[in-house]
Order: C-alpha cells, then structure tokens, then sequence
C-alpha cells in the first residue's frame, strides 16, 4: 500500500517530533514565566512561603514518574534516534524535573489545577 510521503519517514519520528517540540515549548513558556514571577518578587513586599501536604507531594511524584516514563518510551520506539536515545532521555528528564520540582508557575498554574479538576470530576 503506498501511502506517499509516509513511505520514507516513519510516523513513530514524526509522533516523537510533536511530543518532542510540545514539550520544549512548553518548557520554553514556563521558563519565561518563571523569569517573570522572580522579577516581580524582588520588588519589596510581603513574602510568603508555602508548604505542602503529603498528598499534594505524592499526586506530583505520582504524576512525575507517569510523565517520565511515557516522554522515554516514546524516545525509545523511535528507532531513527538509536545512538541518541540516552541524551534526549536526559534533556527531557531535566525538562520535566525542572517543571514538576523547581517551577512555581508550572506546579500551581498548571498541573495542580488540572489535578484539582480532576479530582473533582
């Protein structure tokens, strides 16, 4: 079955480009936006620090671990990346652990959110 420009490129490259080029411009954006938010925080003011629960820390290392393993299988399928694999396993480990553990903006913008609708659905 000839399906034209499919023939020579594999459509696990061409899934692994989209969730490769999601990622990063997702990291992208909340790298700018926590430059944002640090920049307004040396303003003088209120400080405040949080502190969070257990099951807040457990749903984010839960959903980390999930997030970890489908961004490595999908490098791993790709079989245009072997000799390769290992560094964009690493480059997207440290994406995702700068996201979930080090980003502000990520964790109560986005993913706790998304968790606290879940949970409420």
């Amino acid at each position: 079955m000839n399906i034209g420009i499919l023939d020579d490129i594999k459509t696990d490259f061409i899934v692994f480009v989209l969730v490769e080029a999601i990622l990063t411009l997702l990291f992208i954006f909340v790298i700018a936006k926590d430059i944002s938010i640090r920049r307004k925080s040396k303003r003088p003011g209120i400080k405040a620090e949080v502190t969070r629960c257990n099951e807040s820390m457990n749903a984010l290392y839960v959903n980390f671990g999930i997030v970890t393993v489908v961004f490595t299988l999908v490098t791993q399928v790709c079989d245009e990346l072997k000799g390769n694999q290992v560094l964009v396993i690493v480059i997207n480990y440290a994406m995702l652990t700068y996201m979930f553990f080090f980003s502000t903006w990520f964790r109560n913008g986005i993913f706790f959110r998304l968790f606290n609708r879940i949970k409420r659905d």
